[in-house]
């Protein structure tokens, strides 16, 4: 098969084997009919539609998928539900996917990680042999001295532990989107109290979201053959069955919105969930949230608890009856509990032969399970417990100790381990007031205190009962619809009963108790509880310090697989109660996310102006500029400019950020705030400014328009007006002054007019007198503009005769095409920020982050005019004069330059001498008045005078140009005062 068939369904007539199978069940997962294929490590494996890469693998015999992050040990299939680390693979380059869950896709090429030369050889695996020399922590004690010696380890250790590796070559992978999502109830889990939740809240009226992170809804019940009966509800039948059932009932339901495959990752504060859906990161707000996300089977602890072949019972089988993969061929089932009879029967049913029960339990109670497995010619061992396993590449033989304290070897190829259960409550617990306690009557830790509007329902809660798990997930499902519960007391009443039946779990390991160095407590680490011992004598006996220490519960699962054997060993060797030890603190995120997908696109909201509809109507092409969506061109930026040169044209600036400033001490805020003086500013007189941070560094800039005594409009650049806004409030804060600031920048539209005729085209419209003696450069006026009020500020950023009006933005169309109609005898043109930014540079005008960057102060920008060193005081004064003093060498100066011909270096060229950088190009253009190339640029402050000569290098060339001071058109500023 070629690299191109794998990327094909494979018909009859070439398909390849799927693997070994088992016959096939009635709820699997795969398509039998359909066959995929993929890559693995240079050779081409078969799969079944509805496969993952790990069952995959697994029925193509592939034991050993990766190997450990300290030892190298080889480790196999563990839990099939994404919870631990033993299938981390690189997938399509992408590293540290969890193939368990990873559906296969056909085409991909899938490779295991740490490992060299490869997993089923790994040279790595000599370090299991040297443990002794790698003790807990040893990197705190070792290769310290000299200390040379440990800047030559540390990249080794390094390179040697850890996991997969990011490719740096790569594309980068998947786009991630983001979306916000809200829901009067939020259900994460979708098992069967999570469905019953969601059902009963839907019911009542309410919008739910049940969030799973399986494919298909279900949880536990997926793959439980068990006949159920009497449950209320559901009426009698498998765990498989009923799951369907609820499936069925979720489907038909309205009101539920339903995303499978989905991993809530992080609960915070005002119900705010954050979910992994795919290719998308979800903010998902609820009124009230249900939190039934289960308990799951972790391992449990003897010596070689991790080799290949030992794996949980839902593991085992969720491998055999959703993907039909054998998980082994002679097992041995060990047990706390009747979940490893009913865990044997299962094994059994699919062709697996058990060669014994392992129940751990001194004297384990009746149950029907327990009586069909014994019926069915399986060894069960009473009071026993697995002390340790053998095998290379897959257990082999596991060896059991009896009560009197013989030992006994059982051959096996599988070990399944039941009935030892961890609440997951990882998510619970990064809410704020939620209170996880030790039950020891359970013998797990389960939610003790609730903050208001969370609800947990489910094995979470330590029931382990499907009636029980059903009633109280609808239950809590109204409670949460702010109904209340039916039948209440008779629940309680059956909770009581249940956890009166319940019997106190023991603590086994190793044997006699004493812990082996090869008894993993932490998988993802490889922390054994030898090392919880020596980390404990070492003084490390706090349960907060001793995670950090050895790293336990830090790994990949986030303590999911751990966190239970973590504190019981712990407990164990300091000698305290399991209560008294506690718990490591639980923060997101609870599921590893891809940095992608945090990231993902840049995130804001998509505004457009009130003209944005003419803007389309005239075939302007939009451009993204910070939030807003802006007209870069209408076909020609340069002829565009040239309009504006000769004739007029209009620019649509409704984008400026907007902020009435009023109040009796208005003006001293400014003057605070600003470089420039603002409160002797006379009333129609407008002034730039500029806002600097506490380092000196340009943070924005326009202008300030005195409307009366009391009353300023400030103009800031486009997509900055809320971080100023912000500013000045912040600012404002505790100095008693009275200012309101408020931002209208949606309440006002603007327009631009701009150019020679820009006069004649506005008295048309207005009868307010647009002479330079009455309404100067720099000075503003009100009145009506074809019947609408506006506000006009003659300034001239594009270096022409021109006027800013800003009006209700409710008129907008009607503005612009008034301006339209009336310039059409001059040839007026609309024009974009591309001609906008043309225009700007010949006039030599800086925009803030094009042109500066985050340590650009006005000195060093040519804009020292204005700075008003003389006021007292204002913010940045002190990181002005400081970089004041700075000595020359170590200055650059912003200054224009002029190319010899029409070559426009591209922004960000740099600047060299003797064929080194020492300064870059801000903004370059071709010029439509000098028909040349031109720009601005950092130069060494050896170079800021008229006349020097630079060179910008592009790609091989350096390619030479003269600086100019002044701006290259109207450099007397006439034509902006005419």
């Amino acid at each position: 098969m070629t690299n191109s068939d794998a990327g094909d369904r494979l018909s009859p007539a070439r398909r390849l084997s799927a693997g070994e199978r088992l016959p096939p069940g009635e709820h699997e997962f795969i398509d039998r009919d359909v066959v995929i294929g993929f890559e693995f490590e240079g050779r081409q494996v078969a799969a079944h539609e509805g496969d993952t890469i790990g069952s995959a693998l697994a029925a193509a015999g592939v034991d050993v998928l990766s190997r450990s992050f300290k030892y190298h040990r080889p480790r196999g299939l563990l839990c099939v539900a994404g919870n631990c680390p033993n299938c981390l693979m690189k997938v399509d380059g992408i590293p540290n996917v969890r193939t368990c869950t990873m559906a296969v896709r056909a085409g991909m090429t899938v490779g295991r990680q740490n490992a060299w030369p490869s997993v089923d050889h790994d040279a790595g695996a000599v370090l299991d042999r040297m443990d002794r020399l790698l003790p807990v922590g040893f990197y705190y004690k070792v290769f310290h001295r000299p200390k040379l010696l440990w800047k030559i380890m540390r990249p080794v250790v390094r390179r040697i532990a850890g996991l997969g590796s990011v490719d740096t070559s790569s594309d980068g992978g998947p786009t991630y989107t983001h979306r916000n999502m809200h829901t009067d109830v939020a259900v994460v889990g979708g098992g069967p109290a999570g469905m019953a939740a969601a059902l009963a809240a839907a019911a009542a009226g309410l919008d739910v979201t049940l969030i799973d992170d399986q494919p298909v809804l279900g949880g536990h019940l997926l793959y439980d053959a068990t006949r159920y009966t009497g449950i209320n509800g559901t009426g009698d039948g498998t765990g498989q069955e009923i799951a369907e059932t609820l499936r069925k009932r979720v489907a038909e339901q309205d009101g539920i919105q339903v995303l499978s495959g989905a991993t809530a990752f992080g609960f915070y504060q005002g119900n705010l969930i954050a979910v992994h859906h795919g290719y998308e990161a979800v903010q998902l707000r609820a009124g009230q949230v249900v939190i039934a996300t289960g308990a799951i089977e972790v391992p449990m602890q003897f010596e070689n608890n991790d080799r290949p072949g030992v794996m949980l019972a839902s593991g085992a089988l969720r491998l055999a009856r959703l993907y039909g993969v054998s998980p082994g061929k002679r097992a041995v089932v060990a047990t706390t509990d009747d979940s490893g009879y009913s865990t044997a029967l299962g094994l059994l049913d699919v062709g697996i032969a058990v060669e014994a029960v392992i129940d751990m339990r001194e004297e384990p109670g009746a149950s029907e399970a327990a009586d069909a497995v014994r019926t069915r010619g399986v060894e069960v061992l009473a009071g026993h417990r697995v002390v340790s396993t053998s095998g290379t590449k897959r257990v082999s033989r596991v060896t059991v100790v009896a009560p009197d304290s013989s030992e006994r070897n059982i051959k096996c190829d599988l070990v399944c381990m039941a009935g030892v259960r961890q609440p997951v409550t990882g998510l619970l617990l990064q809410q704020p007031g939620a209170v996880v306690e030790y039950d020891e009557q359970f013998g797990e830790s389960v939610p003790a205190q609730l903050p208001g509007g969370v609800h947990v329902a489910g094995d979470i809660t330590g029931f382990h009962d499907l009636g029980i798990t059903l009633a109280r997930g609808a239950a809590t499902g109204r409670q949460a619809a702010g109904i209340d519960p039916e039948g209440a007391s008779q629940l309680d009443a059956i909770e009581r009963d249940y956890r009166a039946g319940q019997q106190p779990p023991g603590a086994f390991t190793g044997r006699d108790g004493r812990s082996a160095k090869k008894e993993f407590i932490c998988v993802c680490e490889d922390v054994s509880s030898k090392d919880i011992d020596v980390a404990v004598g070492e003084g490390f006996n706090d349960i907060q310090t001793l995670k950090r220490y050895t790293t336990a519960t830090m790994g990949p699962c986030q303590g999911k697989m751990c966190h239970r054997a973590f504190v019981e060993a712990a407990a164990r060797r300091t000698g305290q109660s399991i209560v008294a030890t506690g718990r490591t603190t639980a923060r997101p995120p609870a599921q590893g996310v891809p940095l992608g997908a945090l990231a993902g696109p840049g995130h804001m909201p998509r505004k457009r102006t009130a003209l944005d509809g003419l803007h389309r109507a005239a075939g302007a092409e939009m451009v993204e500029l910070g939030p807003w969506l802006r007209a870069h061109n209408y076909g020609s930026p340069q002829e565009e400019a040239l309009a504006v040169r000769e004739r007029v044209g209009i620019i649509d600036v409704s984008t400026l950020g907007k902020l009435d400033v009023r109040g009796p001490d208005a003006g001293a805020l400014l003057d605070r705030v600003y470089t420039h003086r603002f409160s002797n500013l006379r009333e129609g007189r407008i002034r730039y400014g500029l806002l600097v941070g506490e380092n000196g560094a340009i943070m924005d800039d326009g202008t300030v328009t005195r409307l009366a005594e009391d009353h300023f409009f400030v103009t800031t650049t486009t997509g900055n007006v809320d971080a100023i806004e912000d500013w000045f409030n912040w600012w404002l804060a505790g100095t008693g002054m009275e200012v309101f600031v408020t931002n209208v920048t949606s309440s006002f539209a603007a327009i631009n007019v701009a150019g020679p005729c820009a006069r004649a085209t506005l008295v048309k419209l207005t009868d307010v007198d647009l002479s330079t003696d009455a309404l100067g450069y720099m000075r503003s006026a009100r009145g009506m503009v074809a019947g609408v009020p506006c506000m006009f500020l003659r300034i001239g950023f594009v270096g022409e005769t021109g006027w800013e009006l800003h009006f209700p933005s409710e008129y907008a169309e009607h503005m612009w095409r008034a301006l339209i109609k009336a310039g059409a005898e001059f040839d007026i043109a609309p024009f974009g920020l591309e001609a906008q930014r043309i225009l700007r540079l010949e006039k030599g005008h800086i925009i803030v982050s094009q042109d500066t960057d985050a340590v650009t102060d006005p000195l060093d920008a040519g804009m020292r005019w204005a700075v008003r060193f003389d006021k007292p005081d204002f913010i940045g004064r002190g990181g002005l004069v400081a970089n004041r003093a700075r000595p020359p060498e170590e200055k650059q100066k912003l200054v224009g330059f002029v190319m010899h011909d029409r070559f426009v270096p591209e922004d960000g060229q740099p600047v060299v001498e003797d064929g080194e950088p020492v300064g870059r190009v801000t903004s370059s253009r071709l010029s439509p008045t000098l028909k040349k190339g031109f720009g601005l640029a950092w130069v060494p402050e050896k170079h800021a005078y008229e006349g020097a000569e630079i060179f910008i290098r592009s790609g091989q060339t350096d390619s030479p140009a003269v600086v100019t001071m002044k701006p290259v058109y109207d450099p007397d500023g006439l034509r902006l005062r005419e």
